[in-house]
């Protein structure tokens, strides 16, 4: 995403589900306020699953001095 080059996917998620926080709180309330939330609510899912995923990659790092002969 320009202007956040360095920031993880998992940063990223959070800071899309933020905006859409924002954004929905300045409709009134109904439809597209609702809509906005949700999508907010998704981001932040996703932001917690990739999170965890990338924490599950990190720890399961295969050694490269394995016994192999």
């Amino acid at each position: 995403m320009p202007g956040h080059p360095k920031e993880s996917t998992s940063a990223r998620y959070r800071r899309l589900a933020g905006e859409c926080w924002e954004i929905a709180y300045t409709f009134p309330a109904g439809e597209r306020r609702t809509v906005l939330l949700q999508m907010a609510q998704v981001w932040q899912r996703l932001s917690e699953e990739q999170k965890t995923a990338a924490q599950q990659q990190q720890q399961v790092q295969p050694k490269d001095d394995d016994d192999m002969g």
